[in-house]
């Protein structure tokens, strides 16, 4: 009995982290397949959201390291800028529902997080 529960939990934790890598959430069951105009979109969340973290990592550096730690917080403003200038463009050509709500979702996130930092 013992073992059947361990196969049981391996099965589900192998199911989750597949699930996770295929779709990037984690669940048990895939809820639906991105359509390629919600992976655009996604991945330019995933970017901001990295280009967000390090932009905090480089301001603790900089607050630290001084000068070097300035040009990556630079570098990172940089990124997310490009990104809000791509999406402005992928906006308007988005025909889904779905992939246009996410993105503007994403734009308010963009600029209230520019407003905090004492953007534009």
């Amino acid at each position: 009995m013992s073992k059947f529960i361990m196969l049981i939990i391996i099965v589900v934790a192998g199911l989750v982290g597949y699930n996770y890598v295929t779709t990037g959430e984690i669940s048990l069951m895939p809820s639906s397949a991105l359509s390629e105009e919600e992976q655009a979109v996604k991945d330019m969340e995933d970017r901001f959201n990295k280009a967000r973290r390090m932009v905090r990592q480089a301001e603790r550096s900089a607050a630290v390291g001084g000068v070097a730690g300035v040009s990556m917080v630079g570098d990172d403003m940089r990124e997310i800028e490009q990104i809000e200038r791509e999406l402005g463009i992928v906006i308007e050509t988005l025909e889904s529902d779905a992939a246009f709500d996410r993105a503007e979702q994403l734009e308010r996130e963009i600029q209230v997080y520019k407003s905090g930092k004492g953007w534009k």
